[in-house]
């Protein structure tokens, strides 16, 4: 099998053979049995179209398995080392793009999203999402995805950025869920944003979206963004108040009082009799509590 094997690998590296990407295809094959994945991956690179990501075997699949370990491995040291310009075997890099567009095609959507979230493939997350049956389930897992499998903050940052992006160019995006990604990425001034679109809307289901989205926001016990939210929203507008009608019973009643004579400062209002007796004890008790005073 070795030598077989050898016999390939001559083929393959003479260049003036016209079967090369053939002879990459069967040298690949040949690894793969011999258990050599490393250099069946790197036959199959060789390969270029005549390896088929469509085929249903054991050896398609292990190749593909390699394959996304070593680009997802890639991009994430060069993410790591602030270096993303830095050169991928682009053989490497177009077996995964099509291996993600097999499954996009498929309708397998989330599938290719967890491997694009792997390999930091953004642009095909969101194609991912465009192209899906549902739009609301499939970001919805893409963002489970990114919370529980994404260990970087930046990185995961970036994904429910790109999620915000795509829901905003859809014709009807889903607010709950994009003011919990804006809160996660602390912009406050965007949910106030999407709040007083919602409030000034004419349709009441949109007030009540709104209501709805200020209570779970509550329940996240996030009080500082809260505090911005507030801080960023509008004073309501107060609809000026009818100018109340004038009451003609009042009316009447004040136009009477204001015909009543007035009497003399020194006059009294109502006459009084006093009582002879009454007088005397007010004027004994009087002179007693003035006694007592002196004492």
């Amino acid at each position: 099998m070795l030598l077989f094997a050898t016999g390939i690998e001559s083929l393959y590296e003479d260049e003036e053979f016209d079967q090369r990407q053939l002879a990459a295809l069967v040298a690949s094959k040949v690894f793969y049995h011999l258990g050599e994945h490393n250099d069946s991956l790197s036959y199959a690179l060789g390969a270029g179209t005549l390896f088929d990501v469509n085929e249903d075997s054991d050896y398609v699949h292990t190749v593909l398995a390699k394959a996304l370990d070593e680009y997802a491995s890639h991009r994430n040291r060069a993410a790591e080392s602030n270096d993303e310009a830095a050169n991928v075997d682009p053989r490497l890099e177009a077996i995964v793009e099509r291996m993600l567009e097999k499954c996009i095609v498929d309708r397998k959507c989330q599938q290719a999203i967890g491997m694009a979230i792997e390999c930091r493939r953004l642009d095909k997350v969101a194609e991912a999402i465009v192209r899906s049956d549902s739009v609301d389930a499939t970001p919805a897992y893409c963002s489970n995805v990114s919370h529980n499998f994404v260990s970087r903050r930046v990185y995961r940052s970036e994904v429910l950025r790109l999620l915000v992006e795509v829901y905003e160019g859809t014709p009807s995006p889903n607010y709950l869920s994009m003011c919990q990604w804006l809160m996660f990425l602390d912009k406050p001034e965007d949910v106030a944003r999407i709040l007083e679109k919602l409030l000034r809307s004419e349709n009441k289901d949109d007030a009540l979206l709104a209501f709805q989205i200020a209570f779970d926001l509550v329940e996240n016990e996030h009080q500082a963004f809260l505090l911005n939210v507030r801080d960023r929203l509008s004073s309501p507008d107060l609809q000026p108040s009818e100018p109340a009608e004038p009451n003609t019973a009042q009316t009447r009643d004040t136009a009477a009082a204001e015909d009543v004579p007035m009497v003399e400062e020194n006059q009294p209002l109502i006459e009084r009799r006093v009582d002879p007796k009454e007088a005397s004890n007010v004027c004994r008790e009087a002179g007693k509590n003035q006694r007592d005073f002196v004492w």
